[in-house]
């Protein structure tokens, strides 16, 4: 009897696929899920759409740990402290970011007046539905998202806080905040960070290098977008260094 196929690893991004991905779309949802879907470890959209928030965002980020080779991003933000304004520099370390996704369990939570209720994390199906109920006002989201998490127990108007408080502690990966110091005025700062965004930004990136790396070597070889991509990734840097020194030669 044949012995079972492994499961599929999860592989940079980089394929030709990849390059037909609309990763600026609006709909983020569904962009994070077929990108999930095509390099992950799980293939099935489905899985995908039943995750986690968090656990979709620290995909996410191993994927771009995976194609850039590197265990850190870095990042800039500017001091807010007022008559300072200085710019400032820091680095995500993605592998710690990637193990902080929440477990997918239940969160009770006490709410003020001593009651407990019972929430879920929201997932990507969450996310779709909130996206597509285009709700009237902000407070009218808030309320059908949090009505929509509760496992036990009913909110009360002044539950919202409690609640969305716990349900950012518990998954804090979806409203991530770096805490640092100005390094001119040492001001505390807290900089709010899309990882999501910031994710999807540099496989964008990548993306468009990538078609810029088949353009040049298809023009300049003859070769097809599936050889070019089948070229390592530092031999087609040597290829088009020296398709730059021959422009440079003829300059």
């Amino acid at each position: 009897m044949d012995a079972p196929s492994p499961p599929p690893a999860q592989r940079p991004f980089g394929d030709a696929a990849d390059l037909g991905l609309d990763l600026a779309h609006p709909d983020r949802p569904a962009v994070v899920t077929a990108l999930l879907a095509q390099c992950g470890v799980h293939r099935d959209p489905a899985f995908w759409w039943a995750q986690p928030v968090g656990a979709r965002t620290a995909a996410l980020l191993r994927l771009v740990e995976l194609t850039h080779s590197r265990p850190s991003l870095p990042l800039g933000a500017r001091c807010a402290a007022p008559g300072c304004g200085a710019p400032f520099e820091f680095e995500l370390p993605l592998q710690a970011l990637s193990d902080a996704a929440a477990e997918a369990g239940p969160l009770r939570v006490r709410v003020d007046d001593g009651r407990t209720l019972a929430m879920r994390l929201p997932t990507g199906n969450d996310l779709r539905r909130w996206r597509d109920a285009r709700p009237a006002s902000r407070a009218d989201a808030v309320r059908a998202m949090l009505d929509s998490l509760l496992l036990a127990g009913q909110a009360g108007p002044g539950d919202e806080a409690p609640l969305s408080a716990a349900l950012a502690a518990a998954d804090p990966l979806v409203a991530f905040a770096v805490a640092c110091r100005c390094p001119a005025c040492d001001a505390p700062a807290e900089v709010p960070v899309d990882l999501e965004s910031l994710a999807l930004g540099r496989l964008q990136a990548q993306q468009q290098s990538l078609l810029q790396d088949v353009h040049r070597l298809a023009s300049r070889y003859g070769w097809t977008e599936a050889e070019v991509l089948a070229v390592p990734a530092p031999r087609r840097a040597r290829y088009l260094a020296l398709i730059e020194d021959e422009r440079e030669d003829e300059r």
